[in-house]
């Protein structure tokens, strides 16, 4: 699996804690050294504020930060990652959507359907068949699972 670009991005309210975000959201890119976060403020409908975190990491570093974030991923996400694939894919990109608060509150990375998410989208160099397969290489392998 050959990655040319991975991007975050996040929505912070005006309730969240700003530090609290930032960390989950480097937390899910390992941390990396010199990372550039790119911040949008807006206003929303009824006048309170939010800002938007947006992170991309390009080439070497871009292909070991999305196989960490894939191993970070319990089986039964995985699995199901696989049976939807089509519906997160277009093109070499694949759009998965991480639980926000599981992230914050418990460090846990989680697919997740639906608001409150951290937004993913992987460019591959490749189709999204080597994707796949590393995929069901995760899967089939000794992952750990929480209960």
């Amino acid at each position: 699996m050959r990655v040319n670009r991975i991007t975050a991005s996040v929505f912070l309210y005006s309730t969240e804690d700003e530090n609290k975000v930032l960390s989950a959201l480097l937390s899910l890119l390992d941390d990396q050294k010199g990372t550039s976060i790119t911040r949008y403020d807006a206003t929303g409908h009824y006048g309170d504020s939010i800002v938007t975190f947006k992170v991309e990491l390009e080439g070497k570093i871009a292909g070991e930060v999305t196989q960490r974030l894939l191993s970070k991923l319990d089986k039964g996400d995985i699995i199901f990652l696989l049976s939807t694939i089509q519906s997160r894919s277009e093109g070499n990109r694949i759009y998965l959507r991480i639980d926000k608060q599981a992230l914050i509150s418990q460090g846990r990375v989680l697919l997740k359907d639906g608001d409150d998410v951290i937004k993913i989208v992987i460019s591959l160099k490749d189709n999204i068949k080597q994707f796949m397969e590393e995929l069901k290489r995760l899967a089939s392998g000794n992952l750990y699972t929480r209960s």
